[in-house]
């Protein structure tokens, strides 16, 4: 088996009619093997408890939700990374305990609205901060990186991640899709790191055709965790 993962990034009810879409067309190519990367209350302005239509949604259309920050915003200080990534890097700027703090606050609103707690981590534009399975991992299992699949026995599985909303510039969406093609011709296992806003910058129809071609490559969709089973 060729794997591949379709990870749907900023899961938030602020972007609710762009999940729509989304889900709508790629049930019919991963048959609900994909995961969203899910934020607990975008922006301070967006939580989860108060959306339960679009919750339903998310545990409907994916086989796996991963906890994707708190607010997606960062909150203390600012940096190179931060401008770039319009002020996204959330965990940029906490210290440990602030991180830990974070983490069990979002795994407490996930738990509360979903049922179970997250097994895995994807951290708000690709910035870990201090992050660490080892110290403030509070039940995590994974952490979804851009080059890599990180567990917290030690495992690491390499990773060629397609993402197309790299920023502040539409146009950096072409160096992350060649970034993509160029990580998966070193034999990692590719992962389309989706983000609504792709739908606006016009990506979507490239996004498809990706997942169109990796199908008729004989790949075949999976979720992170399924992946750590099969790499077993």
């Amino acid at each position: 088996m060729r794997p591949f993962l379709v990870c749907i990034h900023d899961a938030t009810p602020a972007y609710a009619r762009e999940t729509l879409t989304m889900v709508r067309d790629l049930a019919p190519l991963t048959q609900r093997r994909l995961s969203f990367g899910v934020v607990p209350d975008w922006h301070g302005e967006w939580p989860l408890a108060a959306h339960a239509d679009y919750c339903r949604l998310l545990q409907e259309a994916s086989d796996e939700l991963l906890l994707h920050g708190y607010f997606h915003r960062r909150q203390r200080g600012s940096g190179p990374v931060t401008w770039l990534a319009e002020g996204a890097d959330e965990m940029n700027g906490l210290d440990r305990e602030q991180t830990r703090l974070t983490l069990e606050r979002g795994q407490r609103d996930f738990t509360e609205v979903f049922g179970k707690p997250p097994q895995g981590f994807l951290a708000p534009a690709w910035q870990r901060g201090r992050v660490t399975l080892k110290r403030s991992c509070l039940g995590l299992e994974y952490v979804l990186g851009f080059f890599s699949l990180e567990t917290r026995a030690g495992r690491s599985i390499p990773l060629a991640t397609w993402a197309w909303d790299c920023g502040r510039w539409e146009w950096l969406g072409h160096a992350g899709h060649a970034i993509g093609a160029m990580l998966q011709s070193r034999d990692r296992v590719p992962v389309l790191a989706i983000h609504p806003r792709d739908l606006h910058r016009g990506f979507w129809p490239q996004i498809l055709r990706l997942i169109n071609r990796l199908l008729d490559a004989a790949y075949e969709p999976v979720t992170p965790a399924a992946l750590l089973r099969i790499e077993c």
